[in-house]
């Protein structure tokens, strides 16, 4: 899966949205910190500064989550949630903010059962305020689809997935680079399902609006000329599989990745593995 969750809605939240919430990474568990901060020091009603405390064990919680410390970055989230819900309301977009977070880093750690069920509570928040068809919803409805996929739900998966590109070419157009990194993930899914010409179409799609807006050169045009050359040669089109997976390894060299980098390498045995198809067809007819 390639898509970030912000990218994948259109582009970055607003630094006010981000100020409130910093809603795109989450995390939760109680054993690191006091739980009585998150209520402004154990005191009473909601204020200000409960909301400070909550918003700042957020973002220390973030710090936790990009270093991989999942424990502590659970307890910091789960400590600015009982804040934040407590200031401001079970119901509040910053709530939601940080169920998102904590549900992202639930996925991150593989726990896609409760990061499911907290992102149908960020849904229903994010819906209550801002309605069924908000950049902002179509996230939360791509990391929905992530999770199912982790699940082993493609079926569901790729239905989200084709809600969330509907949604993005209603709101950015059929050409914007959030509905590339959603094609993208629905070709995954569709691959896994073992439907080639679905998964086919779906990184086409991607291709092509990744080549314009990102540049024939790009590292990601590589990747997606790669996933379209090992589903060619899975599908027995071995010159469609060499053609594309020779673009790709020429695009990684030139993008400065060395010829020990994992994709350079799986490029170049996969283009091997089909020359040897090509050479031994060629020869079975002389």
């Amino acid at each position: 899966n390639d898509a970030n969750d912000e990218f994948a809605a259109g582009g970055k939240r607003s630094k006010k949205k981000k100020k409130k919430g910093n809603k795109s990474n989450k995390s939760g568990n109680d054993d690191a910190a006091d739980p009585n901060s998150a209520e402004g020091g154990g005191g009473g009603g909601g204020g200000g500064n409960d909301v400070n405390v909550a918003m700042t064990l957020h973002q220390i919680a973030q710090i936790y989550r990009r270093r991989h410390h999942y424990a502590l970055a659970l307890s910091a989230y789960r400590a600015s949630l009982r804040g934040m819900k407590r200031s401001l309301g079970p119901r509040h977009p910053n709530v939601a903010a940080i169920l998102g977070n904590l549900g992202n880093l639930h996925k991150e750690m593989g726990n896609y059962d409760v990061a499911y069920e907290i992102y149908q509570e960020v849904l229903g928040i994010e819906t209550l305020h801002l309605g069924l068809s908000h950049p902002e919803v179509s996230v939360t409805l791509h990391n929905i689809a992530t999770i199912e996929s982790g699940r082993g739900r493609y079926r569901d998966a790729a239905a989200l997935y084709g809600q969330v590109i509907r949604m993005q070419r209603s709101l950015f157009g059929p050409s914007h680079i959030s509905v590339a990194v959603t094609s993208s993930c629905m070709g995954d899914v569709y691959e896994r399902m073992g439907d080639v010409p679905s998964a086919a179409q779906s990184y086409e799609e991607s291709l092509r609006i990744r080549t314009d807006v990102l540049g024939r050169d790009h590292v990601d045009v590589g990747r997606l000329l790669h996933k379209l050359g090992s589903l060619a040669s899975k599908g027995g089109d071995a010159r469609g599989a060499e053609r594309h997976l020779g673009r790709a390894a020429e695009i990684y060299r030139r993008n400065g990745l060395e010829g020990d980098h994992p994709w350079v390498r799986d490029a170049e045995r996969d283009r091997a593995d089909v020359r040897a198809e090509l050479s031994l067809r060629t020869t079975g007819t002389t």
